[in-house]
């Protein structure tokens, strides 16, 4: 057995993941997220690109280097408000319909429809609420790594952020509340933390700022330094099968950006908002990452040469895997995998999934 047999035989053994979740919008639905017969997708992604005209307000057209990969989800579950429809809004400036402006930009959307790119990814875009005032950028902490070190960012008496216990050299924001500037503590910092680095035995913290929307402590980067992505969640759409193409969407741009797991964000980390909520709220971020890692996996062996393709031994499974319906009596689900080396079909391996 080679070794992408044996990776899926792996992801194979590892329990169906099937969760019943509340979708968030302008209002709530509930929704049974069903995994695809494997965490890997089965297609290529279905892109289509398209941007605004240069100078329109929501693309300023400003170069910036990106640092990170920003996950975002639409917040809109009307039926029909897909890829195409939050496309549109970007490359109008107007919320399709209506002659409401739309301000907002983001380089992704992905749905069941299409995966869209509205801006260059090297352009800046409005999407993580952090401005374009100040880019993503590392200060000099004064504390320096030790054999005991953990990383731990907090915020002492002072105002001053310490990490480990230790006081650097960086004051957290303030911010004023009933006309009194006061001062951030712990509670302040957003879920995610903040940006720390070493560099040369020594800690350095990224760019932060209060945000008073969400009294969070937040990161810069997000605008500037970031490509951003949004993920439908309509009624009516394959949830599963979005958060499948934003993983795979997500694994291509780490590989062509130089970046790695850890530099995959949520729009919370920018701002302190619960974006992306439906995300957050069902606790699927670790999982959506895992989705992440198989395609990375899944990419170097294609790098190595090889080209993968799955066998559906049933009709709840399609082409690329994704299982739009599951009857409670279904107990396993049977498929192939078969890989191809250099033009010769090479292995294969039938596996059964158990329900």
């Amino acid at each position: 057995m080679n070794e992408v047999l044996e990776y899926f035989r792996m992801l194979n053994n590892n329990p169906f993941f099937i969760k019943k979740i509340k979708v968030y919008g302008e209002k709530t639905y509930d929704y049974r997220l069903i995994q695809s017969i494997t965490p890997y997708l089965f297609e290529d992604l279905k892109l289509k690109e398209e941007f605004p005209k240069p100078g329109q307000y929501n693309r300023p057209g400003n170069i910036k280097q990106k640092v990170y990969i920003t996950i975002h989800d639409t917040g809109d579950v009307t039926r029909g408000h897909n890829a195409t429809f939050w496309h549109q809004a970007v490359v109008d400036g107007l919320i399709p319909h209506s002659d409401v402006p739309y301000n907002c930009s983001f380089q992704y959307v992905i749905g069941n429809d299409m995966v869209w790119h509205n801006i260059p990814d090297n352009e800046v875009a409005y999407h993580a609420g952090d401005s374009t005032k100040v880019d993503y950028n590392l200060n000099k902490t004064g504390v320096k790594v030790k054999p005991t070190s953990q990383g731990i960012i907090s915020i002492d008496d002072e105002g001053y952020y310490t990490i480990d216990n230790e006081r650097t050299l960086i004051q957290a924001p303030k911010f004023e509340k009933d006309n009194e500037v006061k001062l951030c503590n712990e509670s302040n910092i957003c879920d995610q933390g903040l940006c720390l680095e070493v560099f040369d035995d020594e800690f350095y913290i990224g760019e932060t700022y209060f945000n008073p929307t969400y009294e969070k402590i937040a990161n810069r980067g997000g605008n500037n330094n970031s490509i951003g992505m949004e993920i439908c969640i309509d009624e009516g759409c394959n949830i599963y099968y979005n958060l499948q193409q934003a993983a795979k969407l997500t694994a291509k741009l780490l590989k062509e950006n130089d970046l790695y797991i850890y530099d995959i964000k949520q729009h919370h980390y920018f701002s302190g908002k619960n974006c992306p909520q439906t995300i957050r709220t069902n606790d699927l971020w670790e999982y959506f990452l895992a989705l992440v890692q198989v395609e990375l996996d899944v990419l170097d062996f294609i790098e190595e040469g090889y080209e993968i393709k799955l066998i559906s031994n049933s009709k709840l499974i399609a082409e690329n895997g994704t299982i739009n319906n599951l009857p409670a009596s279904i107990k396993g689900l049977s498929y192939k995998i078969i890989t191809i080396k250099n033009g010769t079909e090479e292995d294969e391996l039938s596996l059964t999934k158990l329900i």
